[in-house]
């Protein structure tokens, strides 16, 4: 009968502390950190897409200036 009513008590010690106290800071963190790895992942795929855009205006000038010097090496 000790060990049931032991049972009893710790188990309704566990559900009274429920930490509700915290329940809006802890709210708050969560959407802090999801914010701001939103605002991370997006930055990462802008960064990925102007490099991607920067590389293929690069590759585009160097075809450009190839097919000009040839163009000039041919005509002269």
């Amino acid at each position: 009968m000790k060990k049931f009513l032991a049972i009893l008590v710790i188990a309704g010690s566990v559900v009274a502390c429920n930490n509700a106290g915290d329940a809006s800071e802890t709210i708050s963190d969560s959407l802090d950190s999801t914010a701001s790895e939103t605002k991370d992942m997006i930055d990462s795929s802008a960064d990925a897409r102007k490099d991607m855009i920067d590389s293929t205006t690069e590759a585009k000038k160097e075809m450009a200036d190839s097919m000009t010097s040839k163009m000039d090496s041919t005509t002269h």
